[in-house]
């Protein structure tokens, strides 16, 4: 099953590159298609790639319980990659006027339900394909978002160093994004869905989701954190600190990589102490460190590495715990809505540290979000079970 995992990890690489393309040009896709908006203009982008994740997340996640994982990647992989290359043919907002706004944001729109697809599919097949230290495999799946974002942070500050990046050479960032599609080929030919999947009984997946609500409320507040700290960063560096492209590009890359670690460690230590142990801790160092980097003002790579590492702890136990709570004929619809539907809400995070700000600074708005979003999700953590010890899905 080594190939499974593989394949599932890369899908969720490239599906996170394309989403990272989205918040490290926020800035540029402002002045391009949404110039007289100013930083709800850096915002909306996001927004719209988000919102949509949830019925994609739903769709595509009952597709995968009911047609099976491989299927449900294959189509997803193809939508995002899609998505995002139109994205770069697009003309601006001087260009055509007010259609450039309406159908980038359709466009973000579509590309965020395939991204949610590809959750309920990818996290699905890697959880389902590996029996013994789950944890670290989860910690290594989740940190696939970080390597997308590593990757299109390494091509975003070396090409905004060439003039006319902001014009048009940003453009090439969206293209690379089209590549992930040669992938679909690459999972049709080696992967095969999960022994565990295939050996199970078939069930309407809707009738299995009745730990929804509590695991909606950790991907809340899990998400609000994020958006409001690292997916925050580029905007924040960007349009509040006035920085240059290639220099928040930078800090951006420094934070996701050291992310990455971070992770990983988590995960490994989730299958000794437990996902809810280790969720739960890695919230309250989550939302310390948040605190201290927005108090500090201008920001070091210092303070970029204590931040990324600190922040990224307790995501790191998503796919393993999410995969843990829902029965196999149900659970890459659970998996992928509870990942996804946080965003019905956690998706205007960017929106309500916009609104805040117009009461106080946005280094102080943007901390206030995300410890509203720390508060939810401990409590969502709290009153769920420890699922290393009671879990629908068998261990070695």
């Amino acid at each position: 099953m080594r190939s499974n995992f593989i394949g599932a990890y890369l899908s969720w690489v490239m599906d996170s590159y394309d989403l990272g393309a989205v918040v490290i040009t926020a800035t540029i896709l402002e002045k391009v298609f949404y110039p007289t908006f100013g930083l709800l203009g850096a915002v909306l982008p996001i927004i719209f790639t988000v919102v949509s994740r949830p019925l994609g997340g739903l769709l595509f996640g009952m597709l995968a319980d009911l047609q099976g994982r491989k299927k449900a990647l294959i189509v997803t992989v193809l939508g995002y990659s899609l998505s995002i290359g139109l994205t770069g043919l697009l003309p601006g907002y001087y260009q055509i006027g007010i259609l450039a706004p309406v159908i980038v944001s359709l466009l973000r729109v579509v590309q965020g339900m395939f991204i949610g697809g590809d959750v309920s599919s990818s996290f699905t097949l890697a959880m389902e394909s590996v029996s013994s230290r789950r944890g670290l495999y989860s910690g290594l799946m989740q940190s696939g978002t970080l390597l997308g974002f590593v990757l299109v942070d390494l091509l975003f500050t070396n090409l905004a160093r060439s003039p006319g990046f902001a014009v048009n050479g940003w453009r090439v960032i969206y293209f690379v994004g089209v590549i992930p599609a040669i992938l679909a080929l690459v999972i049709r030919a080696k992967v095969s869905e999960p022994r565990i999947y295939l050996e199970a009984p078939k069930q309407y997946p809707l009738k299995g989701l009745s730990p929804l609500i509590q695991t909606l409320l950790v991907m809340v507040g899990f998400w609000v954190m994020i958006y409001a700290g690292p997916q925050f960063i580029p905007v924040y560096l960007g349009e509040v600190l006035h920085l240059k492209p290639q220099v928040y590009g930078l800090l951006a890359l420094v934070m996701n990589v050291v992310g990455i670690p971070s992770m990983l460690f988590s995960g490994f230590l989730s299958d000794f102490v437990g996902r809810k142990a280790m969720g739960i801790a890695g919230v309250a160092v989550g939302l310390l460190t948040a605190i201290w980097f927005y108090a500090s003002g201008h920001p070091s790579l210092l303070s970029m590495v204590i931040f990324g590492f600190g922040i990224n702890l307790a995501s790191a136990i998503t796919p393993s715990y999410l995969a843990e709570r829902f029965a196999t004929f149900s659970r890459a619809t659970g998996v992928g809505f509870s990942y996804n539907g946080a965003f019905i809400v956690a998706g205007f995070t960017q929106l309500f540290i916009s609104q805040l700000s117009g009461a106080m600074p946005v280094s102080m708005s943007a901390t206030v979000i995300l410890a509203v979003g720390a508060l939810l999700s401990m409590i969502g953590l709290a009153i769920g079970p420890e699922t290393l010890k009671v879990s629908t899905l068998p261990t070695s």
